[in-house]
């Protein structure tokens, strides 16, 4: 065989040894892809309100680092979320209007008026950070440090930016906004009720698992601040 043909034999499995590499790793890129997209779309399935997002990350090399941004993402979220709506099961604020609290903290209320007033801003706080961590810029910049290549940064931006993400980010949003306003109900309402006591200490007392006014006209005022949580 002479040189020539030798040189190009040599060519022609170079090129196609290439050939096949290249294929190869389209392949394998591909795959690591849909495993990823696979992944972040059972994400989705979660609830933010319960579920934690600090699974295992399934996918590989870079991909697994946009995986990794997005589940980081999603369960600190959570975590801060589901912190913020404990406060709607915390005792010191839904017995805050008992009549075991009235006992311990009355005619005053100096501890639950300052509870009152705290909590709220705090809670007012969490809210505000958690809404605003809601929009699209601040969930696109969260990845900033974490991902450097400009191509996964872009998925990173394209996954977490979907129609399925973007309908749940809006389902959050809406329920951090009803949950808001009827939290911040309880607040002022449990604050107006407990100022009322204390402007009128002398007109009421407890008796019998209840509280009793002096007049009618007071224990009506009561009732109606009071309803004003139980019809929320």
């Amino acid at each position: 065989m002479s040189s020539r043909k030798k040189f190009f034999l040599v060519f022609v499995f170079i090129i196609l040894d290439m050939f096949l590499l290249i294929g190869f790793l389209v392949i394998r890129d591909a795959t690591m892809l849909n495993d990823l997209k696979k992944e972040i779309n059972e994400l989705t399935k979660l609830d933010i309100t319960k579920d934690r997002y600090n699974t295992e990350i399934k996918s590989k090399g870079n991909y697994a680092l946009v995986e990794k941004a997005i589940k980081e993402y999603l369960d600190d979220y959570a975590v801060s979320l589901q912190d913020v709506l404990f406060v709607i099961q915390d005792p010191q604020l839904t017995k805050i209007l008992s009549y075991d609290n009235y006992s311990k903290d009355g005619p005053e209320f100096k501890e639950s008026l300052n509870y009152l007033k705290l909590t709220k801003k705090e809670f007012n706080e969490k809210m505000d950070d958690l809404l605003a961590n809601l929009e699209e810029e601040n969930i696109v910049n969260y990845a900033n440090d974490k991902i450097s290549d400009p191509y996964y940064a872009g998925l990173y931006k394209e996954l977490m930016l979907s129609n399925n993400m973007k309908d749940d980010f809006n389902e959050t949003k809406d329920l951090l906004y009803k949950t808001k306003i009827r939290v911040n109900n309880v607040f002022d309402t449990s604050t107006e009720v407990l100022n009322f006591l204390v402007a009128n200490k002398n007109s009421w007392k407890l008796e019998n698992g209840e509280i009793k006014f002096l007049t009618k006209d007071l224990y009506n005022k009561y009732n109606s601040m009071i309803a004003k949580i139980k019809t929320d």
